[in-house]
């Protein structure tokens, strides 16, 4: 970071070792006034207040999406019973929220860049409390997917991007370890959120479960949406000069098409495994058991991967996890049909696969440069949404498909080539960027 004497603003060179030009930064919402290191114009706590909010956001969007689950599974069962074609509709509220939470990435990561990552996470906040609250006075299923699946999607999908990006702009030692804490919040807020929804909704109804989620989005998110900010913004940037130059690089394309088959395999194994287990003549209590062995573990994951990138590389670790998520599927899935191997299978898959959430947004800082790291990986994001819409379906009809109904290799061996299909992707670029094998990247 140096001063730029013509401007009187700080240029700022893109800490990845492909060649970039300056840009040319100011502070979102204060004089920088110090030399090299821009964080140094906050108070020490405010890096990790930022860390602390994004965790709190990323909990609210996204246990929220978990916490449907039961929503749906009380309206199934007492509201909409001996309606089949109405429970069918139900079940594609939860894949429009998955969809929605990545598909606006690029849209978020441009706005939070080019205007404010706080302005936009209340925006967001504000649309997700919004979507709530109108589902609370729906009767029908298809106006539900209109509030919750589209509605709160959109909210979740404009602060799902900048709060996964905000943490690395404020760190460069511990940047693995603060992103990681970040988007932990996705896991801790699935386990709190999804045991209260089921509180409220045996105790209240749907409705009111669905109105006080929308008071606490409300009072907790705006909270936290004070604090997510980041120390420097490029103010020459505008939405007209969007960088379509990015799509033309080699390592963007490989990348691209990594993050695509990753988000087609990974919420395949969450899905299915409980449907595995119980086929194989464990009880659907013990299955739910296992599952959120996986679930703990892709929280505990998302931490140690990122703060393991801290010391051997980002990209070393991304390719530790795809292989160890690979081998997860070719190798344990189809062994896991006893309680102890499936705890493996969920403590092994859970773990790289959520730390992968971690380590996607370190890696296209990595490679692609820091500055531009919420619009680079909201790009990426937006990509996941075409691989979360594809993955799943596809892993069904493998399912349904002559002689599969109760044998699941297929499946295992369909989710294990989109891993290694990762893989080889993430090995190649880490490639491109260094040959040497013993390179810290």
């Amino acid at each position: 970071m140096v001063l730029d004497k013509k401007s009187n603003a700080w240029v700022h060179k893109s800490e990845t070792d492909s060649p970039t030009t300056g840009a040319l930064f100011t502070d979102d919402s204060a004089e920088l006034g110090n030399g090299l290191d821009p964080t140094l114009a906050f108070p020490a706590y405010t890096r990790y207040a930022v860390v602390a909010s994004c965790f709190v956001i990323q909990g609210l969007s996204c246990g929220l999406v978990r916490a449907w689950g039961v929503q749906q599974e009380y309206l199934a069962a007492n509201v909409y019973v001996g309606e089949p074609s109405k429970i069918k509709t139900l079940g594609y509220i939860g894949t429009l929220m998955y969809f929605s939470l990545y598909l606006w990435g690029m849209l978020a990561g441009w706005l939070a860049e080019v205007w404010s990552y706080r302005k936009l996470c209340f925006v967001g906040i504000v649309i997700m409390a919004l979507g709530q609250l109108l589902a609370s006075f729906c009767k029908e299923p298809w106006q539900l997917c209109l509030t919750e699946g589209i509605v709160f999607g959109l909210g979740i999908g404009l602060v799902f991007s900048p709060t996964s990006t905000a943490p690395a702009r404020w760190f460069t030692k511990r940047r693995g370890l603060a992103t990681g804490i970040a988007v932990a919040g996705v896991g801790v807020g699935g386990l709190v959120i999804a045991p209260l929804t089921e509180y409220l909704v045996r105790k209240t109804s749907v409705e009111w479960s669905l109105r006080i989620s929308a008071i606490y989005i409300i009072v907790l998110g705006s909270i936290a949406c004070y604090f997510v900010r980041v120390p420097f913004q490029d103010k020459t940037r505008t939405l007209r000069n969007f960088d379509w130059y990015a799509f033309g690089d080699r390592r963007f394309a490989i990348h691209a098409c990594m993050v695509f088959f990753v988000t087609a395999a990974y919420i395949v194994p969450y899905a299915f495994l409980p449907e595995f287990w119980v086929a194989k003549g464990l009880s659907s209590q013990t299955a739910s058991v296992l599952i959120a062995v996986a679930n703990v573990a892709s929280s505990v994951g998302r931490v140690a991967t990122g703060f393991a990138a801290d010391y051997v590389g980002v990209l070393n670790s991304l390719v530790l996890c795809l292989t160890i998520a690979s081998i997860s599927c070719f190798v344990l899935w189809p062994f896991a049909t006893g309680v102890g191997v499936g705890v493996v299978m969920g403590l092994c898959y859970g773990f790289t696969a959520g730390g992968y959430w971690s380590l996607a947004p370190l890696a296209a800082g990595k490679l692609f440069g820091i500055d531009k790291l919420a619009s680079n990986a909201g790009i990426f994001y937006t990509v996941s949404a075409v691989g979360a819409w594809l993955g799943g379906p596809a892993a069904g009809a493998i399912l349904s498909g002559p002689g599969h109904g109760t044998n699941f290799i297929g499946m295992s061996v369909y989710v294990g080539v989109l891993w290694l299909a990762a893989l080889v992707l993430a090995v190649v670029n880490r490639t491109l960027f260094s040959k040497s094998i013993m390179a810290k990247i």
